[in-house]
């Protein structure tokens, strides 16, 4: 086995399914994307260890190579270098169209760098939003309440005071950039950047717009109404495309991402898309059975309880678990927890006691064992 466990790294053990591998690494990559943490180097090694472990055992072909022990240089294989262009590997614009598409799965649009470079892009927002368990699990909508920068209404986002102050720059002809020629030892360098005296804009403004200052944007308080997806869990990130600060200058505004902080329940515990909960029975409806009321979803339910049924046992029921988006669900699982009777009287006792040897020749039959088995330890 090579030196990097990447089924470790994905937090998945070795015999996982290629499903079960796929969702570990959504889940990862959304997590430590560098546009959650800009300026993070901590999760940008993260990001990219993620993505380099996905890039081999998320393929089949070089997930068998990898199992068998064929991988060198620590889990890549001859001539296999995952984040360089070559065979099957992923590049970074790679990885950012990957990050895209799981937002896309939320219908919340996408995001990357590589967009973000070719076109004027305002920052991105973010933001915590709290919600109760029932909330996560059933999808709700939120008005959310952030403030952003906007382009000036006054200017339309020029800076300028109206359109006969803004001229084109005589440096770069308007192109927002110029071509620099520098003579070395080794003969002219050329390089291209963007024009020190517009700015990169192509745009001299000659007397700035009074309402904004010249800066072509203006703060806003906004609230919009959000829809929580159904089933969504603690930690996830829901991204608004568009809904974060407009750019200087004109063009596109980021995202508003929302970081989802879910409440715990103390009824339910969640295990991906079921639910688990210990339901009280009293002892006589544990011994005689009886209704009990059994708490879900979709509210609470009745159900028939078998007579003698045991403490700890654990009835399923399928599809009563969380619903997602895409119409599967999962299942609810009820431990049932007997509660035994305290502070019985004297004559309750004896009408117990009765009823305990009224049983032990007909119903005691693994206790009888049990004793059994122990008298044979000490013979």
């Amino acid at each position: 086995m090579p030196s990097k466990d990447y089924y470790k790294v994905l937090g998945v053990d070795k015999s996982a399914s290629q499903d079960d591998i796929k969702s570990a690494y959504r889940r990862l990559a959304k997590q430590y994307h560098p546009d959650l943490h800009p300026d993070d180097k901590a999760c940008a090694e993260k990001f990219k260890e993620i993505n380099e472990a996905y890039s081999v055992v998320g393929d089949p072909d070089k997930r068998a190579k990898y199992d068998r022990g064929e991988m060198d240089m620590d889990g890549a294989g001859a001539g296999f270098n995952p984040f360089g262009g070559g065979s099957g590997g992923f590049t970074a614009t790679g990885f950012d169209d990957i990050f895209d598409m799981f937002s896309d799965a939320f219908g919340f649009g996408g995001t990357s760098r590589r967009r973000r470079a070719q076109q004027n892009v305002g920052s991105d927002i973010a933001q915590r939003i709290e919600l109760s368990f029932m909330e996560s699990v059933l999808g709700c909508k939120r008005p959310i309440s952030f403030t952003r920068t906007e382009k000036c209404p006054s200017c339309n986002g020029t800076g300028a005071k109206d359109e006969a102050h803004v001229h084109t720059c005589d440096k770069c002809g308007g192109s927002g950039q110029v071509r620099r020629v520098q003579n070395t030892i080794f003969g002219q360098q050329i390089s291209v950047g963007a024009c020190d005296k517009c700015g990169g804009t192509g745009r001299i403004v000659t007397e700035n717009c009074k309402a904004c200052g010249g800066r072509g944007t203006v703060t806003r308080n906004k609230v919009i109404n959000v829809s929580i997806p159904a089933g969504v869990e603690n930690g996830a990130v829901l991204q608004l495309a568009g809904e974060g600060n407009a750019p200087k200058n004109g063009g596109r505004n980021g995202n508003l991402l929302l970081e989802i902080s879910v409440k715990p329940s103390a009824v339910f515990k969640r295990d991906g898309f079921d639910l688990h909960v210990t339901v009280p029975v009293s002892f006589m409806t544990a011994v005689c059975g009886g209704q009990i009321e059994i708490p879900a979803p979709d509210g609470v339910f009745i159900h028939n309880l078998a007579e003698g049924t045991a403490n700890g046992e654990t009835l399923r029921f399928r599809g009563k678990g969380i619903r997602s988006q895409r119409g599967m669900a999962g299942d609810l699982y009820v431990e049932i927890s007997v509660e035994v009777p305290k502070g019985v009287s004297r004559s309750q006792k004896k009408a117990l006691e009765q009823f305990e040897n009224d049983c032990t020749l007909k119903n005691y039959s693994k206790r009888r064992e049990f004793l059994d088995e122990i008298a044979k330890l000490y013979k």
